[in-house]
C-alpha cells in the first residue's frame, strides 16, 4: 500500500511539473508578444528622428538609365543600417519570415509614421492579450490583442488616446518563442 501511495505521489508531482511547465511556457509566449507589441507602438523623440533620417536616405535599387533591364539592386548600405537600427528591438523577437513580413507590410514603421506626421510621441498605456486560439499546441500560439495608446504632442501640451487591435502568432524556434505573424485589424484613428 505504501508503494502505491508513493507511486501516486510521484505521478502527481510529475503531472504538476508538466502542467506547470506548460503554463509557464505559454506565459513566456505572452511575455514575448507583449514585449514585441510594446516595442512596436512605443515611439519617443529619438525614434521619430530616426524615422525622418530613414525617409531622407535614398533607398537605392532605382532602375534607371545604364542599369540592365531586369537587374535588381538592393537598398543602399546607409538605408539598411538605419533600418536595422530602427528594428533592433523587434528583430530578435521574430522569425526570419515574420520579420520579412512585417518589413514588407511596413508595420514596423506605422506608429513612427503617425508620430512624425502629427508631431507626436507614443506610449502604450494598456496591453490586453486574448486567449490562445490554438488551444493546447506546444509549438504555436496565436493571440488577439488590443493596445491602448497615448499620443503626446512634442511640446507636451496635448494628448490623444487611441486604440489599435490585431493578432500576433508566435512559433517555437530553437526552444524560444518568436513572432512569426503579426497583423493589425484596427489601426489607430490618427492613421489617415
Amino acid at each position: 500500500m505504501k508503494k502505491i501511495i508513493k507511486l501516486f505521489s510521484i505521478l502527481f508531482l510529475i503531472t504538476l511539473i508538466l502542467v506547470g511547465c506548460s503554463g509557464s511556457d505559454e506565459s513566456n509566449s505572452k511575455k514575448v508578444a507583449e514585449k514585441f507589441v510594446r516595442n512596436l507602438y512605443t515611439v519617443d523623440a529619438k525614434k521619430v528622428a530616426e524615422f525622418n533620417k530613414l525617409l531622407a536616405t535614398p533607398i537605392g535599387g532605382m532602375i534607371g538609365e545604364g542599369v540592365p533591364k531586369g537587374s535588381k539592386i538592393g537598398p543602399s548600405e546607409e538605408y539598411i543600417k538605419i533600418m536595422q537600427s530602427f528594428d533592433k528591438n523587434i528583430q530578435p523577437l521574430m522569425t526570419k519570415e515574420g520579420y520579412e513580413g512585417i518589413v514588407a507590410n511596413k508595420f514596423n514603421l506605422l506608429i513612427a509614421h503617425i508620430c512624425d506626421k502629427g508631431n507626436y510621441t507614443s506610449q502604450v498605456t494598456e496591453f490586453i492579450l486574448g486567449k490562445n486560439v490554438y488551444g493546447e499546441k506546444e509549438d504555436k500560439v496565436r493571440y488577439y490583442y488590443e493596445v491602448k495608446l497615448k499620443f503626446i504632442s512634442s511640446d507636451g501640451k496635448s494628448e490623444q488616446a487611441d486604440v489599435s487591435k490585431g493578432a500576433i502568432e508566435l512559433l517555437k524556434e530553437n526552444g524560444q518563442w518568436k513572432v512569426g505573424l503579426y497583423t493589425i485589424t484596427q489601426f489607430p484613428k490618427l492613421y489617415h
